[in-house]
């Protein structure tokens, strides 16, 4: 299941991520225990630690941000001024199904962390799909 509500150019440079797990590995269920262990990966290729939580009523209350329903995942840094010294994702498992959509996932909000400034340009995507290519050569 996929739900898209953002720009069209956004939802479609998402998309075009590939990742570099083996094709018989991309259909494969998430686990809990998996994601984490791949979160590590994308903390090492982006440089950048994160704490990382399944919990979005948790992450609403820690952020004082609403993580609404078609939300697949998000990551706060902290507000201006004051920004947290490690961000927190939340990601929500309802809405990545598949070992593929979740690399495609931790690559995108790894990126916002990496190069916060590039918003949802191209070349933010570049730069995600870098972290990609890093983690598969990481997980090698």
């Amino acid at each position: 299941m996929t739900v898209h509500r953002g720009d069209p150019r956004t939802v479609a440079r998402h998309e075009a991520l590939r990742s570099p797990l083996p094709a018989e590995e991309l259909l494969e269920p998430v686990t809990t225990k998996w994601l984490r262990n791949r979160a590590g990966l994308f903390m090492r290729a982006a440089s950048r630690p994160f704490a990382l939580t399944f919990d979005l009523a948790r992450y609403s209350e820690a952020s004082g941000l609403a993580f609404h329903e078609h939300y697949v995942a998000q990551v706060y840094r902290g507000d201006a001024g004051n920004r947290l010294d490690v961000p927190l994702m939340a990601v929500n498992l309802a809405l990545v199904p598949t070992r593929e959509a979740a690399d495609k996932v931790l690559a995108h909000e790894s990126m916002h962390l990496r190069w916060p400034s590039y918003g949802h340009k191209r070349q933010a995507f570049a730069g995600a799909q870098n972290l990609l290519d890093k983690v598969g050569l990481d997980a090698s």
